[in-house]
């Protein structure tokens, strides 16, 4: 039902508006920040569309007061659904190239991988895929899209393709893709999800109805980390602040030290900046997640947390540089805010800084190594904030 979907009620609006003018496009763009519903509603839609139950009554809307045409979450097809078994539903998303080389196809070792990454999406349509060197939907996988879409289905009222973050497609996959959206299949919807949708050619944006998710209220996070995490309120409460609109966000920092975690972030920027390398190197060695015979992909997220909690605190920074104090989510740490403002408290400065945070990020998620990436990043902090 929409209530497995966080807060995006005018989402909501908009999607059982079309279902119930039967006026579906051919093609949507769940577009939007990470973390905030959109694969989630991808998979609703999916389960909506084909549901062979009564649905029951579906919550009233908070604002509007309407109802929702929903699932019932308990039929044959809803279930299969949601357990990915589903022969209505393709889910696409990014795939480990093999190591050897060759054709576009899986080492078998990366199996037992994916598919546990497809029963923890299954079991939470939240959580986020992480499947080691899975960093490209590639062409491959675009063209046995397109071979199975033009067989006859079985097992459900409308054919629903999901690409998950589809900016991961390449350019020639995403241009071997444009033919599924030019020459769309009967009864078939598809719908792309994006948390960086300008990656996505034109054309592709062209030819689907683009459905903008907002970011997660912090009441709307605290509740469902309530309700879904069984945190005990005032925890919840503090990390929606500190999530930046993103439920995953919130939810990644569940169990972690987060109030130590700022504090890193404040010695990594004070040393970033003092023009030392050495020091700079010691407090990236502090800043990163300690390996302790860790995977890889669990330092890559510690250290994506860490990012985001150092973009979070300049954007604070910002904040205070142009008097919008209001917007300060940091509240906790307004002196040390306030002593680095009085020093680079330049907001040309900062939103260039903030850009070098997202390159990391990014180059983190391709999963480059982490510490000259952190390197890197002490080397454009110091040339956007400090003047020469």
């Amino acid at each position: 039902m929409w209530q497995n979907v966080i807060g995006q009620q005018r989402v909501k609006r908009v999607i059982a508006s079309a279902i119930e003018s039967a006026k579906l496009p051919g093609a949507y763009l769940f577009s939007g920040p990470e973390g905030v519903g959109k694969d989630a509603a991808a998979i609703e839609l999916a389960k909506v569309l084909n549901c062979t139950g009564q649905p029951p009554p579906s919550p009233r809307l908070e604002k509007a007061g309407e109802q929702l045409l929903g699932s019932c979450d308990e039929c044959e097809s809803c279930l299969a659904i949601q357990s990915m078994t589903s022969t209505a539903v393709h889910f696409v998303h990014a795939l480990p190239k093999k190591e050897s080389g060759g054709d576009d196809e899986v080492d078998l070792k990366d199996i037992d991988t994916i598919r546990e990454q497809l029963a923890a999406k299954s079991a939470d349509p939240y959580h986020n895929l992480d499947i080691p060197r899975a960093t490209a939907i590639q062409i491959a996988q675009i063209r046995e899209l397109r071979m199975a879409l033009s067989r006859s289905f079985v097992g459900g009222r409308k054919r629903v393709v999901i690409v998950s973050e589809a900016d991961m497609m390449n350019v020639q996959s995403q241009n071997a893709f444009l033919k599924t959206l030019e020459e769309p299949h009967a009864n078939t919807l598809i719908i792309l999800t994006s948390s960086n949708a300008h990656k996505l050619l034109p054309t592709i944006h062209s030819r689907c109805q683009d459905v903008r998710f907002d970011s997660l209220t912090a009441e709307e996070i605290a509740e469902a980390l309530v309700e879904r995490e069984e945190l005990p309120r005032e925890e919840a409460e503090f990390l929606s602040r500190l999530a930046n609109g993103s439920y995953s966000g919130a939810r990644a920092m569940i169990g972690e030290d987060v109030k130590e975690m700022r504090n890193q972030i404040v010695d990594f920027l004070r040393m970033g900046l003092s023009k030392s390398r050495l020091r700079a190197a010691q407090q990236v060695d502090l800043f990163l997640p300690r390996s302790g015979g860790g995977k890889f992909l669990e330092r890559r997220q510690a250290t994506e947390q860490r990012l985001a909690l150092l973009a979070l605190w300049l954007r604070d920074a910002l904040a205070l540089t142009t008097k919008a104090d209001a917007q300060v989510v940091n509240l906790d740490q307004m002196d040390a805010l306030k002593r680095f403002v009085d020093r680079f408290g330049d907001a040309r400065r900062i939103v260039i800084a903030l850009a070098a945070i997202d390159r990391a990020m990014h180059q983190v998620r391709l999963q480059l190594q982490l510490r000259p990436v952190m390197m890197r990043l002490v080397v454009e902090l110091e040339e956007a904030l400090v003047a020469a």
